[in-house]
């Protein structure tokens, strides 16, 4: 096998994209040559739409005057980006933001206006210099001309395979995260998940369903004909202790995009190979607008984030644990006087060295607890001496959970300068965004340059250049999940129902700087409570990123039937993380940490493609054949280190070599590269017939570094139809306007990351000299890429003239030869070796709804229902192999997500109650095994019947987190005079969560439902003392000989049972399926009003040419949630594959912002 270090393909001694490059070289300098006369005209547009051959016949007058002119819609609003041209020349213009253009023409002319979404219009110049359009929006979409791959403009109804677009306005004035949220909700099966809602953090994006078991699933995502790498970080798919920094979609400026297309399934994306498997995603920004002088467009937004779904609480019993089956008291001092009851401890019990009930310890009995733990006394004012020795009356603290949290915000600024002539269009603009997080102390700045140009160089020549620059300033992005010492994992499972954590803001530094320990703090154990705003203010994190991205595009029309595009883009990145943690000591030398690391990513991609069109190439046929090629090469180097010492050398001082004597633990830095290059080449031909049936067949072939050299190349053919019955069988439109059916069948393949195949040492330290290590997993041998087929169907239907449309989309896919890990003998001194194995299958339906409900001359209501089902399953794996774990929670002791053989993708694993063979009710725990579980005697285990429930000696599917339908339903209402009004509600039906906050709360009393029985809602129960009460539970089940079980227990065995940690007693396990949360839910997840002033009035003015303003609410409230006590419906820890477990959630949070635009 040949090494690949530098990701080489080596082709006969050379490599590959060399020759692939020379060929579009050779090809244009040949063509500049060719003197032939042109029957086509050049489009200048925003879009990268292919020059299409003339088919008006009108002439150029001689007298050519100035004509002056504004595009509007029914609405009265500019259309900007339309194209205007000469009919019958190459001459053309496009509008500006305004909707304006100036073209010179004469009388007799015919200015054809055409844009994506709208119908084509076309008018004859009189005497008049200055003319008025109105263009009309398509109705049936299907006759729009939309991008596809490679950015070629086609109309939609000669497509075979599912496309959908949304324009870049819709996108701006959605006042999202960033512009892939903006989609929620809009498109039928794009599925977009942004855990807990945060601004600035990753967002999962998954068109269908998953492809992959434990590899990338989002879609590829293209900008101006640039793939840019969109990948989730590694800290954000962590589902036990997420730190979500973000993924690069996020610096792409809502205020830059034209349109954004969504490409679906295989033979939509055919053309971009293995990257383009799980779709793509095209964003096209804009370029300007010819018009006279320079225009200024400045956009002001401000949105107020306001977290408002906390957890709910009960706020009736404050601190105290699980360790008497008598009423719960207050501690007491030698004098009498009445203590602060301790989260893990009563006056007469200490469970961490003394017994509990039955004389059996709490951990034996309950699975790990917080803190926070509230079983104790009802706080109802009694005077109590507080840690610190203070005298308070225990009083609930029913916002001591949201008095940490704050209201965010962001304002951004941006402006916009256009202009061109007939030798091209040019726009730059700036953006600066600054956002304050919800979470104190958690922020981020930044700043957004673009370019876009496109020129006519000649009638035959036309250039197209755009360019982004952005910076981004993170500080503390939120440390989500079971991350000790911060945010939400303390605030629910270390803050009991009477602590005042809103008091220790101010007391937890001390006046020489030192850390504020907190001596005698009851709640210093699990959780780390006391440390709470010192690890928020004192311990800092700040990621700095520095992306380019750009394209240079020339398209040359050599014929009327021959074109040739030339394509050279680049994604460069260079992110730095720098960690200072303050020293905890006065001197400032202990405790403290430096950390530094610099990652440094490039990408180039170049395109080639020649095709050769032409109409009527035998009666009633049309064809096109392109080829071309594609170069792709991704290099990256990172290098990092941290300054961990016991003590520093010189006080406050951060950097590596600062540490005292020998005791530098880390200072070794550690490295990573990766090297990639991938080579292509393809063609595709489309075939039309009387322009009502069409077929296209496309072909590619890539050889990647990453694979063998036996198994580098692979191929990707692809076939699609779309057939319009409609309009061949001549179908009354007043019966039906447009019917279509489509089909399309892809088979694509998926090579590996870098150096999958071969052994690799990772580079570490110990005691501060530098080792090496082997990969704990054997590397693939001889392994083959990933390979998908899928069939696509799909018809769409249009009615009363197109004011009604309808889309079904069917799709059925298997991806085979998926790599994984296959389990080893410990023996052979590696945990497993990674081969090709796995069947996932992948089905789904999608159904679009669209209608023009009302349509008057001063009001029109528009509406959009979606709804979409996908089914993943997995079908095999390798021989013994029962299941893949992707992530888990805890480590062995929580859950776990798995794709499991005969199961649904996302099945949560956790341990289950045993169930009885005949009655399917749950086992409880028989005398005899008490005895053999807890170690007691008889008598003893006697009076514990009743108490606890058998458990799996193994982890079970308990639950599974795919939703059986997603969907979402817009309207928008637009009145005369400019106002519009535009509502969004999305939902998710079905699929189920494990929610780690839930049990825990249950389980520490916390939870509203613990008051039932403390409260006297239970069976009458005689407590230890003699005590009658209500506090008595059956816990439903049966034993191990069938008998159903009647003992009445104290409450607190029915709660004991929400299992956490999976550690039991004696090796046996906690149930986790008691956490198992059903999770469907309906939201309004978008409500806007926008104005435009009128023209007329604008006009007025004389500063202006445009002004409107937009209020926009985004995520106002859920009308309806399965999941109880608020627990945040989107807050799956985790932005990767592993979806389905929730652990201290973010509150869920909403916005409120407007937004304002002017144009000079």
């Amino acid at each position: 096998m040949e090494l690949l270090l530098h990701g080489k393909v080596p082709v006969k001694g050379r490599l590959l994209h060399a020759n692939l490059m020379l060929i579009p070289i050779l090809i244009l300098t040949a063509s500049l040559h060719v003197s032939a006369k042109s029957f086509s005209r050049i489009r200048l547009s925003s879009k990268n739409i292919l020059p299409e051959k003339s088919k008006d016949a009108s002439y150029l007058p001689h007298i050519l005057t100035d004509i002056h002119g504004q595009v509007i819609n029914k609405n009265g609003e500019p259309v900007a980006g339309v194209n205007v041209t000469i009919a019958g020349t190459s001459k053309g213009t496009v509008t500006d933001e305004k909707g304006n253009f100036q073209i010179q023409a004469g009388e007799g002319a015919v200015l054809v206006f055409s844009y994506v979404g709208y119908q084509t219009t076309k008018i004859t110049l009189g005497a008049s210099s200055t003319v008025s359009v109105t263009l009309l929006k398509s109705e049936n979409a299907m006759n729009e001309v939309v991008v596809t791959a490679l950015g070629i403009g086609r109309q939609k109804r000669a497509l075979g395979y599912s496309q959908e677009q949304i324009k870049g306005v819709e996108i701006a004035q959605s006042n999202a995260p960033n512009v892939v949220n903006a989609l929620s909700g809009k498109m039928a099966g794009v599925n977009i998940t942004s855990p807990n809602g945060v601004d600035g953090g990753s967002t999962r994006i998954i068109i269908g369903g998953n492809n992959t078991i434990t590899g990338d699933n989002q879609p590829l995502i293209i900008i101006d004909g640039m793939p840019m790498d969109n990948t989730i970080p590694a800290a954000a798919q962590d589902v036990t202790a997420p730190k979500d920094w973000g993924s690069a979609i996020n610096l792409i400026n809502p205020q830059d995009i034209e349109d954004m297309s969504v490409l679906k399934g295989p033979a939509a994306a055919a053309l971009y190979g293995g990257r383009g498997a799980n779709g793509v995603i095209l964003i096209t920004t804009k370029k300007g607008a010819q018009r006279k002088g320079l225009g200024v467009d400045y956009n002001f937004g401000y949105k107020v984030v306001q977290p408002y779904r906390y957890i709910k609480m009960q706020n009736e019993y404050g601190a105290g644990g699980m360790v008497s089956l008598d009423a719960p008291q207050y501690r007491k001092d030698a004098s009498g006087n009445l203590l602060l009851t301790d989260g893990w401890e009563q006056s007469f019990v200490d469970q961490n060295t003394g017994s509990g009930p039955y004389g059996v310890a709490l951990w034996n009995q309950v699975s790990w607890t917080g803190t926070g733990v509230s079983w104790g006394p009802k706080m109802d004012g009694t005077e109590i001496t507080w840690w610190d020795g203070t005298k308070k009356a225990d009083v609930p603290q029913p916002d001591n959970i949201k008095s940490y949290y704050r209201n965010g915000s962001q304002a951004t600024h941006n402006i916009a300068i256009s202009g061109g002539n007939d030798w091209g269009t040019l726009r730059a603009s700036y953006t600066r965004a600054d956002n304050m997080a919800i979470i104190p102390n958690s922020k981020y700045s930044q700043n957004s340059f673009n370019v876009g140009t496109a020129m006519k160089l000649s009638k035959r020549l036309n250039v197209q250049v755009n360019a982004s620059y952005f910076t981004n300033v993170y500080l503390n992005a939120p440390a989500l999940g079971n991350t000790e010492g911060t945010l939400q994992s303390n605030l629910i499972y270390a803050y009991s129902r009477n602590y005042r954590g809103f008091d220790d803001l101010g007391k937890y530094k001390l006046a020489d700087g030192s850390r504020n320990s907190y001596s005698g703090f009851p709640w210093a154990g699990n959780g780390s409570a006391q440390y709470l705003y010192w690890n928020t203010y004192e311990k800092n994190e700040t990621v700095t990123r520095r992306k380019l991205i750009g394209s240079a595009q020339m398209n040359y029309e050599a014929t009327d039937f021959l074109n040739f595009l030339v394509r050279a883009s680049v994604d460069a990145n260079n992110n730095e993380d720098l960690t200072i943690n303050s020293p905890t000591d006065a001197t400032g030398t202990i405790g403290g940490t430096y950390g530094h690391g610099l990652v440094r990513d490039i990408a180039n991609n170049y395109d080639w493609l020649a095709t050769l069109h032409k109409d009527n190439i035998v009666k009633d046929f049309s064809a096109k054949l392109s080829v071309g090629g594609t170069f792709y090469k991704r290099s990256m180097y990172g290098i990092s280190g941290t300054n961990s010492p016991s003590a520093y050398a010189n006080p406050y001082l951060t950097y590596f070599a600062n540490y005292a004597g020998s005791t530098q633990t880390s200072q070794i830095p550690s490295e990573s590269w990766y090297d990639k290059k991938l080579n292509s080449v393809y063609s595709f031909l489309n075939l039309s017939y009387k322009n009502y049936l069409y077929l296209d067949i496309t072909a590619r072939n890539d050889w990647s570094s990453t694979l063998p050299k036996t198994q580098w190349s692979y191929f990707f053919p692809s076939f699609s139809a779309s057939y319009i019955f409609s309009d061949a069988w001549h179908i009354d439109p007043s019966v039906l306007s447009f019917g279509k059916i489509r089909a399309a069948w892809a088979e694509g393949a998926v090579d590996v990351p870098p150096y999958i195949i071969n052994t690799i040492y990772t580079s570490s330290s110990f005691a501060g000299q530098p080792t090496a290590s082997l990969p704990s997993a054997l590397p693939a041998i001889n392994y083959k890429p990933q390979v998908n087929k899928t069939a696509d169907f799909g018809v769409a239907l249009g009615f009363l003239q197109n004011r009604i449309n309808f889309d079904f989309r069917y799709y059925h896919g298997r991806a085979t030869q998926q790599l994984l890990n296959s389990p080893l003998p410990i023996s052979s001194g590696v945990s497993s070796i990674i081969v090709n194995t796995g069947v996932l299958e992948n089905s789904g339906i999608e159904m679009i709804l669209r209608a023009r409900v009302v349509d008057q001359p001063h009001f029109k209501w528009d509406a959009s229902l979606n709804m979409s089902n996908n089914r993943n399953r997995l079908l095999s794996l390798t021989e013994g192999a029962t299941r893949v774990d992707m992530a888990n929670i805890w480590g062995a002791s929580g859950n776990y997500i798995s794709a499991v053989v005969g199961h649904e993708f996302g099945t949560i694993m956790g341990y289950d109650y045993v169930y009885d063979s005949k009655t399917h009710k749950p086992l409880l725990q028989d005398e005899a095994m008490i005895m053999q579980n807890f170690g007691v005697d008889a008598a003893t285990a006697a009076k514990m019947k009743g108490t606890m429930y058998q458990s799996t000696s193994t982890m079970v599917p308990i639950g599974n987190a795919t939703p059986k339908f997603r969907g979402g339903i817009t309207n928008t209402f637009s009145f005369g005079g400019g106002l519009s009004i535009g509502t969004l509600i999305d939902w998710k039906i079905g699929g189920q969560i494990w929610s780690g906050t839930y049990a825990s709360t249950m389980q520490q009393g916390t939870a509203p439902q613990t008051l039932k029985e403390r409260d006297g809602g239970g069976l009458a129960y005689t407590t230890p003392d003699g005590t009658s009460t209500k506090w008595g539970v059956v816990l439903p089940g049966v034993y191990s000989d069938g008998t159903v079980n009647t003992n009445v227990v104290h409450y607190y065995y029915k709660y004991m049972q929400y299992g956490v940690w999976s550690s039991g007693p004696n090796g046996s396990s906690w149930i986790h399926s008691t956490g198992v949360l059903k999770d469907t839910w309906y939201k309004l997840r978008e409500v806007s009003i926008n104005y435009s002033i009128p023209a007329n009035i604008i006009k007025k003015t004389k500063a202006f040419q445009a002004a409107s303003v937009s209020l926009v609410g985004r995520d106002l409230f859920y009308l309806y949630s399965s999941l109880p006590n608020h627990i945040n419906p989107e807050g799956s820890n985790g932005a990767g594959n592993a979806q389905g477990i929730e652990f201290a959630s973010l509150p869920g949070v909403r916005s409120v912002g407007v937004q304002l635009k002017v144009s000079f």
